[in-house]
């Protein structure tokens, strides 16, 4: 089994390097917008995982590929994650102040500037791709499986549900879970998978990391809910009971915590046997998959 905590720091050090090449090349070919560019910097170098990107390079790497082969959406899926918190932090939305102890863009650079800076966010991401040179047939598709499901039949679509729900009173387990999976899995699916399309992976693998995106993506909500009362905001580096705070349903209004902590171990295993016909390449996907199931922030 590989370390995936070494890995980790690893890919998540060569994505840094990356992202402020982009950067440092756009500052190179005209002087951007201010103070837009000092707040999509600011934003989407405000910390972070970035397990979105690492997703990226697992699903080329399990695909036969290389993290080198798909760089561009790498910084796609992370630029489109960081549009998407800056817009959730807004007033309208869930109204946070802070995130990875930091004030959020709203409160650093205004809110209308917020809502510009997310919109430039979403926009760079698909120029990051779009401006690769040899660019090819695998990269639109993949940056077209990308887009879908960040688009309104995934993450806006399941954003649009919990704003249209917001109490979610009449809710049951199987539904939010289902919203879940439109605003988190959907996401990660799309970095996960767009890696491995970008390499050209077969079907079968294809079908089995949108298996793991999906139940991973639950999970993550799930745990998210776990940490949000019982955790600390210096922990987590964001506010805590905001759900309870904006009256919203989580998973713990259904079950116990320890009927949550073993759903969480029920969609592992579940991913685990997806994954077994794949071998040794699977390894790394599944040591982050219990990674991100054990998290404390």
């Amino acid at each position: 089994m590989s370390n995936i905590a070494e890995k980790l720091d690893a890919y998540k050090s060569y994505f840094e390097g990356t992202l402020n090449g982009f950067f440092d090349g756009m500052s190179q070919n005209g002087a951007p917008e201010e103070p837009v560019f000092s707040a999509v910097r600011y934003s989407v170098e405000n910390g972070g995982k970035r397990i979105r990107p690492i997703l990226v390079y697992l699903g080329a790497e399990i695909a036969g590929g290389r993290k080198e082969d798909v760089k561009e959406l790498a910084i796609a899926i992370e630029l489109i994650h960081g549009y998407s918190l800056v817009h959730d932090d807004l007033p309208s939305m869930d109204n946070d102040t802070l995130r990875r102890n930091k004030p959020t863009t709203h409160v650093k650079f205004g809110e209308g500037m917020a809502v510009l800076t997310g919109d430039a966010m979403l926009n760079l991401a698909y120029e990051s791709v779009l401006s690769k040179e040899n660019i090819t047939e695998k990269d639109v598709k993949a940056l077209a499986y990308m887009a879908k499901r960040a688009g309104i039949y995934g993450m806006i679509g399941g954003q649009c549900i919990d704003i249209r729900d917001n109490e979610k009173k009449n809710m049951r387990f199987e539904s939010l879970t289902e919203l879940y999976e439109l605003k988190t899995s959907m996401l990660i699916g799309a970095a996960l998978v767009s890696g491995a399309i970008a390499v050209g992976a077969e079907s079968g693998l294809v079908s089995a990391l949108e298996l793991y995106a999906k139940n991973v993506g639950i999970v993550f909500q799930i745990v998210d809910d776990i940490l949000d009362i019982t955790s600390t905001e210096e922990i987590l580096g964001k506010n805590i009971n905001s759900d309870k705070k904006l009256g919203k349903l989580t998973i713990l209004d259904f079950v116990t915590l320890d009927e949550a902590k073993e759903y969480i171990e029920e969609l592992g295993k579940e991913v685990r046997d997806a994954l077994k016909p794949f071998g040794d390449s699977a390894d790394e996907l599944i040591e982050l998959e219990k990674y991100l199931s054990s998290r404390k922030k």
